[in-house]
């Protein structure tokens, strides 16, 4: 049974904002499924929901630079300065997995970029779980025995991969919809999958699940492999070379890796050069497209490892 829900983030949210843009988001209708919060210095609020935006215009508000500077405040908990790696990398993780990506200038010290300063744009992502979302590709992932076949799920931005990816990991710790019960280790870089909050999941993500926090997936999927035998490892928003060969160095160990990466179409990612090796190698048995056609996170295909579809939605075009 599927069982969505994000009702909780005025609750989770609206107390870091400021005065003037938490009443505009007070005023927001509860059965508005609010997926991000756009918030642009000298620009009115933004909300988009599904496929629509809603541009908050009342009183011709425009977010100010001192409503940008109170947010900023607010999200590190007062303390900028502790939050420098997170600053760098541009984005932060609130209590409850959400998570707020940033631009603004970035600051350059020895070719690099030390931090991300003048900060004058905030995406806010609201966190949801949607139990029960993953039914439907159960079948797809799983071998004769139940047990999980290392899979790619595929998407651009915001299309669901994470939401799903999520709920895989469940069904799969806990072995139900024909999954033989697995330990799974998931490797959590920006603490999207997980929702963990000083290492503590806020996220259900099923009785044998470990969680390894804030830190690169390629590494952290190596830490894994190596210290909490795992039988499927899970991380999101593959797409560098040092992933791809961490997740083939887990797949020579027999281990399965669910991952999900960004992308329009399952030739997209097969043509990307930093995956190509992975791609080539086989090591993914199942690739899954997702869509909005009909919904967030719409299954749109299901291939093999040779690009066989084992499943194709009616009229997706």
């Amino acid at each position: 049974m599927r069982s969505c829900s994000n009702k909780g983030w005025k609750t989770a949210l609206i107390p870091y904002f400021p005065k003037e843009i938490r009443e505009k988001l007070n005023s927001l209708p509860d059965d508005v499924e609010v997926e991000e919060i756009r918030i642009r210095i000298g620009k009115p609020i933004q909300i988009l929901y599904g496929i629509n935006e809603l541009i908050v215009e009342a009183d011709n508000f425009l977010v100010g630079e001192s409503e940008c500077q109170e947010l900023l405040d607010n999200i590190c908990f007062h303390s900028i300065y502790a939050w420098e790696d997170e600053l760098k990398n541009g984005f932060i993780t609130l209590p409850g997995g959400y998570r707020i990506g940033l631009s603004g200038r970035a600051v350059i010290q020895d070719g690099a970029v030390k931090r991300i300063a003048d900060i004058t744009s905030f995406n806010i992502r609201i966190a949801r779980e949607c139990k029960g979302c993953a039914d439907k590709v159960m079948p797809y992932i799983l071998d004769v025995d139940g047990a999980p076949l290392s899979t790619l799920i595929v998407s651009p931005p915001g299309f669901g991969k994470t939401t799903l990816l999520r709920d895989i990991a469940r069904q799969v710790s806990d072995g139900i919809n024909g999954a033989r019960a697995c330990k799974v280790c998931i490797a959590d870089e920006r603490s999207e999958i997980a929702g963990s909050w000083r290492g503590i999941p806020h996220n259900d993500l099923g009785l044998r699940t470990d969680v390894l926090d804030s830190c690169p997936k390629a590494w952290a999927m190596g830490r894994l492999l190596r210290t909490m035998s795992p039988e499927v490892i899970v991380t999101d928003e593959i797409g560098s070379e040092p992933d791809a060969m961490a997740i083939m160095d887990a797949a020579t160990c027999g281990v399965a890796v669910l991952a999900s990466a960004h992308g329009g179409s399952l030739n997209e990612v097969l043509k990307r050069s930093s995956l190509r090796k992975i791609t080539n190698s086989g090591t993914f048995k199942r690739y899954l497209l997702l869509s909005r056609s009909r919904g967030i996170g719409t299954l749109e295909q299901v291939a093999d490892e040779n690009m066989n579809l084992l499943f194709r939605r009616e009229n997706c075009g």
